[in-house]
């Protein structure tokens, strides 16, 4: 990255090396200070009119000290732009691995939702709600370890309102019931926490259509297909995460700590304890017992596998699932530049389309487009039709030249 990328080139002794991400407020650089041979994350505030929010992000991330949070080493200025430096998390964005996998199983969901928890109920100890819980904005270190990232709409219960009345912050799909009254609450966190961990188990978003207003009416509804028809062999454990989860009213919803709990039990263990203070019969009496029951569940099975039942519903939304592709149905994402008002989108045929766009097509189909916006460099992408998306948003990096 040279001078000409960038006018500020280093930041409280941090050499900046080369940008790794680029948000509504800020960008985000990969930095090296010689004298502390450190590596971290460097992030420059570009609008001026975001400087108190900017600040409030630092004050809180600096309150903060967890082992599956990345921690925040100083809050300073270059010239006029405030900068926050942070540890720089080496892996892959949680997002990214989903898309990759398409789906992880019970047991690395629960391995990385143990993490996400713990730093969960960490932050509502402290009366601060993150906000924006989502896959981008956590990260998977090699060794496996999850850190949580991007403070930038975190709220503590003192700080100041940055958001204008009847706007609401965070992405659609994983957006609480309460946040759309703008009645958010440390329980409106945990929502998000359980739609991200229903995209882990089935890949798929609990709740998806193809407008925001019926969007919206799913989500104030708790209307989603249960998860263990997509994957049957989903945990007892988190089949009750996403259950109390995602109920609407947040009073009934479950806390951090006690998914911290529910995640914590040892079944094993506990079936162990159970034992100790049951004795046990005698291994005469016990043999043919057993024998008795095993030809007792033989013949049942056999007798109930003639005529298996299938709830027509579960079919049909199996059949949806895994065979979108026969079914020839079409779908719609749009796809969105947050932030950039002049933004749009423009085709192989040099058709120019004002952001935001919505895309039509079957499952699977790719499309290629170039966003550009005045100010903005070219950004090309690509859009894959997919179930487990209804939108798609991408940041532009700014031009400097």
């Amino acid at each position: 990255m040279g001078s000409a990328d960038l006018q500020i080139t280093e930041v409280a002794g941090y050499r900046l090396a080369e940008r790794i991400g680029s948000g509504g407020m800020g960008d985000v650089y990969k930095a090296y200070n010689a004298s502390l041979n450190r590596v971290a994350a460097v992030k420059v505030l570009h609008q001026a009119t975001h400087a108190d929010r900017f600040k409030n992000e630092a004050y809180i991330h600096a309150s903060i000290q967890h082992p599956n949070i990345a921690c925040l080493y100083e809050y300073t200025t270059c010239g006029d732009k405030p900068c926050i430096i942070m540890e720089y998390i080496d892996g892959e964005s949680l997002d990214v691995a989903i898309q990759k996998k398409g789906r992880f199983s019970s047991e690395e969901t629960e391995h990385m939702l143990r993490q996400i928890a713990s730093a969960l109920a960490y932050l509502h100890k402290k009366d601060i709600m993150h906000r924006d819980i989502k896959p981008q904005n956590f990260k998977v270190q090699p060794d496996g370890t999850v850190k949580m990232l991007d403070f930038g709409i975190a709220k503590h219960k003192y700080s100041p309102k940055f958001t204008q009345l009847g706007f609401v912050v965070g992405t659609v799909e994983y957006l609480a019931p309460e946040q759309f009254e703008q009645k958010e609450e440390l329980k409106t966190d945990v929502w998000c926490l359980a739609v991200m961990t229903y995209e882990m188990l089935t890949g798929y978003m609990p709740f998806e259509a193809n407008n925001p207003l019926t969007l919206r009416t799913k989500i104030s509804k708790g209307s989603f297909t249960n998860p263990r028809i997509l994957v049957p062999g989903i945990s007892e454990k988190l089949s009750v995460i996403i259950e109390k989860g995602l109920r609407v009213n947040p009073a009934n919803r479950i806390s951090a700590a006690g998914i911290e709990n529910v995640l914590g039990r040892n079944k094993k263990q506990t079936n162990v304890n159970r034992l100790e203070h049951v004795k046990l019969p005698s291994k005469k009496i016990l043999v043919p017992v057993i024998s008795c029951i095993l030809v007792i569940l033989v013949i049942f099975f056999l007798a109930n596998n003639k005529n298996p039942p299938t709830p027509i519903q579960a079919d049909e939304i199996v059949k949806e699932a895994d065979n979108k592709n026969e079914t020839g149905n079409t779908k719609s994402v749009l796809i969105n530049v947050p932030g950039i008002n002049n933004a749009e989108l423009i085709t192989a045929n040099d058709d120019h389309l004002q952001l935001p766009y919505k895309v039509t097509g079957k499952e699977g189909d790719k499309f290629e487009f170039t966003i550009r916006a005045e100010g903005y460099k070219d950004k090309k992408v690509q859009v894959v039709i997919t179930p487990r998306r209804s939108s798609f948003e991408y940041n532009l990096e700014k031009n400097n030249n």
